[in-house]
């Protein structure tokens, strides 16, 4: 009786229907976007996306009714931890400029340079004026704008003017962008490396050229003269 007893003390709890919910959509979400980076948009059948979960299309209606449903809920978890990927270089970067550019460059080249901004471009080229792209759009703005300007400020914590942390952080992003779309036409290059770190050279330049002791410095010649 005791062992019986003591088994039974052992045996897991049953989840909740809220847990078991909410494993059945992370399983659905994980297939749907490693499906999309392989087959794109066009290529991805929501019956797929249940067999590579081990699920049921019947499961995979009753969480998304619609395929652009599914879609969006995917890109939604891919920006969402991309976000929380960009914070948290910002938050270990350290305070200095140099610092923080060299951990810019590393986040939009994570991004930019991955399947996940393929992903979101697909998405949004499939057609721009329907709800599906009016909706991707939405959710681009709801998550990669808060990106751009937590880079911004941290620049600007660094002692930069918020004019010139808007111009390096968004022409980082940019030519990181142009060497992601860049992609689609002739593959991967080690090129697109080099070619950023060429631009860091000159973002540090740029932000030198900013530094609050020459602003001092500039504003004191200025009231002198």
């Amino acid at each position: 009786m005791k062992d019986d007893a003591a088994s039974q003390g052992r045996r897991p709890q049953r989840r909740t229907q809220e847990e078991r919910t909410q494993q059945t959509q992370e399983k659905l979400l994980r297939s749907a976007i490693e499906l999309l980076k392989k087959r794109r948009y066009v290529g991805l059948r929501t019956i797929d996306v249940a067999e590579h979960a081990g699920l049921s299309k019947g499961a995979s209606t009753h969480h998304f009714p619609t395929k652009d449903a599914l879609v969006l809920r995917a890109l939604e978890e891919v920006y969402r931890y991309t976000q929380e990927r960009a914070l948290k270089r910002i938050a270990s970067a350290g305070s200095t400029t140099r610092d923080l550019l060299d951990a810019l460059v590393e986040d939009s080249k994570a991004f930019f340079l991955s399947d996940d901004f393929l992903l979101s471009l697909d998405l949004v080229m499939v057609d721009p004026k329907s709800d599906l792209g009016t909706q991707v759009k939405a959710l681009a703005r709801a998550y990669r704008l808060p990106v751009e300007q937590a880079w911004v400020e941290a620049l600007v914590r660094a002692g930069h003017s918020p004019r010139q942390a808007e111009h390096v952080v968004r022409l980082t992003f940019a030519l990181a962008r142009g060497f992601g779309i860049r992609q689609l036409i002739a593959g991967p290059e080690a090129a697109a490396d080099e070619l950023m770190d060429s631009w860091l050279s000159t973002a540090a330049t740029l932000l030198a050229a900013d530094s609050p002791s020459l602003r001092k410095s500039s504003k004191k010649r200025m009231e002198t003269q």
